[in-house]
């Protein structure tokens, strides 16, 4: 096994910015270019808060076709398996034989903040801790952890409602210490755009995410 080298990495899945195979269900509130604009903006915002993080960044995506330039190709790596556990499971656990912690989110809430980041890599302390950002609809938008779990990415009905309480219940039964930061709005559709636009929720967001949802 390689020798770990670095503390802590965070993995981005992304799906390659190509205007047929983004966001398709915010359709028809937005149009293909608006929901391909909506992909790119959400995917710059989240590199952009890296920028100044100390920790490394590996953007997983769904083809070869990178989303910015100005990051090395090796920051690039194309997702494997045949359905979204065995996708991520496999970028985990790739990460996971050159850093001691690992966390890996997905490019569509526009709720995470570095300071989240940080503060989930501060909870993996102990070498069996699993950590879950829940979202709204019952999955999640962030897992991490120091050590690789399988199990929690078999047998999961990805994209229902119980993805999250499934895989809470994986873990504890592999034996791993639970930590759940708060609940975000992953944005799946437009009904969820017309939820971050509640004044209460769109008091939480950066200025970044008010410039995406203000055309939309």
């Amino acid at each position: 096994m390689p020798m770990r080298q670095q503390q802590n990495t965070l993995i981005l899945m992304a799906r390659a910015p190509l205007i047929t195979r983004v966001k398709s269900r915010l359709s028809p509130e937005l149009n293909q270019r608006q929901r391909l604009q909506f992909h790119r903006a959400s995917v710059n915002r989240l590199l952009q808060l890296t920028t100044q993080a100390n920790f490394s960044l590996r953007i997983y995506q769904s083809s070869h076709s990178r989303l910015h330039s100005r990051y090395a190709r090796s920051t690039y790596k194309l997702q494997q398996g045949n359905d979204l556990g065995q996708r991520m499971q496999q970028a985990i656990e790739q990460e996971l034989a050159y850093s001691q912690r690992v966390l890996l989110i997905g490019s569509d809430c526009l709720g995470i903040q570095l300071d989240l980041i940080e503060k989930a890599f501060e909870s993996l302390q102990h070498r069996r801790s699993v950590v879950f950002t829940p979202a709204n609809d019952g999955g999640y938008v962030l897992v991490g952890m120091r050590q690789a779990c399988p199990t929690l990415f078999t047998q999961i009905q990805w994209g229902g409602s119980s993805v999250l309480a499934q895989s809470v219940k994986r873990a504890k039964q592999a034996g791993r210490k639970i930590a759940l930061m708060p609940p975000l709005i992953d944005v799946d559709d437009y009904a969820d755009i017309q939820q971050l636009r509640q004044p209460a929720i769109l008091a939480t967001l950066d200025s970044a995410a008010h410039a995406i949802l203000r055309p939309l």
